[in-house]
């Protein structure tokens, strides 16, 4: 048999939490963050379940785009970071890509390009995150630029991001909303801002189009706020087994380099999943899994392919038993409390040995 790393994932709570989020933004139309692998839930999946629910999908690179054309998705899809070469113009035009300009070079690449058809454009603005985009001494310069351009749809839109959304009094929100304000002034177009913390903390600056992402997966994208007080559903639950049971002595010690020392005679059970699956190695001791719906905490290093647990609290436990890792009753935002990391990074980090399977049913 083979190991059983399994995420199950729920279409239902898929769209209950695009739902959320459209219910968060009414007036604006959803451009739905499937980049990165879907947030490591599988690019094709999330996209073709999505798909004629949202007004686009997002993505970071062409590659990732023409892989959903591949899958049969004729839905828009943007280039969230735009094109990485000359040649990936005339692909995106082909194609029906919209794309972001957000690099001088970028312009002059269209500049001299001859291309199919005209191209769906957007130009992104940095009014503070200091990442993509033209500042605000460029940035309507390079708008005229692309405006004057034949291989343009007229008229190009405009897009920005915000820098810590996730903190609504952090005083560079208004900071943003203003410079874009000022960059905008005068522009007739179509404007997009928010990720998920700007759609849930600024209303006021949803626009056109908005842009979740980790929100549509069913994690919280504020610190101290959980996902079910924003209405949110886990869509991965992320489950293993025990694969051994062992009784160990007070003062044993349990993984590498020895870190946890057993502090009485106590049952430790071993599961078939490690930082080689999506596991975070930086996970400390006390973080919790579900063993048979019985919390019980992490003990020792988590290791490649296993990581080990107190079966204190669940000493009727046997080899084969199922152990959740994060999801359903068991948010990843708390796993993610436990690591040197983010709910974001804990979501992508799941490896292609887990095997996938989706349910239509929100109940797992």
């Amino acid at each position: 048999m083979s190991r059983t790393a399994l995420g199950i994932l729920s279409t239902a709570n898929l769209l209950h939490n695009l739902s959320v989020m459209q219910a968060a933004a009414p007036n604006a139309k959803i451009i739905a963050m499937v980049k990165a692998n879907a947030y490591g839930h599988g690019l094709r999946s999330v996209s073709l379940r999505l798909s004629k629910h949202v007004g686009m999908l997002g993505v970071a690179s062409i590659d990732e785009a023409l892989a959903l054309r591949k899958a049969g998705i004729e839905d828009p899809i943007l280039l969230a970071e735009g094109v990485f070469e000359p040649s990936e113009l005339v692909v995106a035009a082909a194609e029906g890509f919209e794309v972001v300009f957000h690099d001088a070079l970028q312009v002059e690449w269209l500049e001299r390009s001859a291309l199919s058809k005209p191209l769906s454009a957007w130009i992104k603005f940095n009014t503070g995150l200091g990442r993509l985009g033209f500042s605000e001494s460029q940035g309507r310069r390079f708008y005229e630029r692309l405006m004057a351009l034949p291989s343009v749809e007229k008229p190009v839109k405009v897009l920005s991001h915000f820098a810590c959304a996730e903190d609504k009094n952090h005083p560079l929100n208004q900071k943003q909303i203003d410079c874009f304000s000022s960059m905008t002034q005068g522009l007739d177009t179509t404007y997009s801002f928010c990720n998920s913390a700007g759609i849930l903390n600024f209303p006021e600056t949803h626009f056109d189009y908005v842009r979740p992402g980790i929100t549509l997966y069913g994690a919280s994208p504020i610190a101290g706020v959980s996902a079910e007080a924003l209405g949110l559903k886990p869509v991965m639950t992320l489950q293993a087994s025990i694969i051994a049971i062992h009784r160990l002595s007070k003062g044993e010690s349990v993984g590498y380099g020895a870190r946890y020392q057993c502090p009485q005679d106590m049952l430790v059970g071993v599961v078939a999943f490690g930082y080689g699956d999506g596991y975070p190695r930086s996970t400390q001791d006390g973080a919790p899994v579900l063993v048979n719906n019985v919390r019980c905490p992490l003990v020792g290093r988590v290791s490649m392919d296993m990581l080990t647990v107190d079966l204190t609290q669940c000493p009727n436990a046997r080899v084969g038993d199922l152990v959740i890792l994060w999801g359903q009753g068991l948010p990843v935002e708390e796993v993610a409390s436990y690591t040197a990391g983010v709910n974001y990074d804990i979501l992508t980090g799941v490896q292609n040995r887990v095997k996938f399977l989706w349910t239509p049913d929100a109940s797992l």
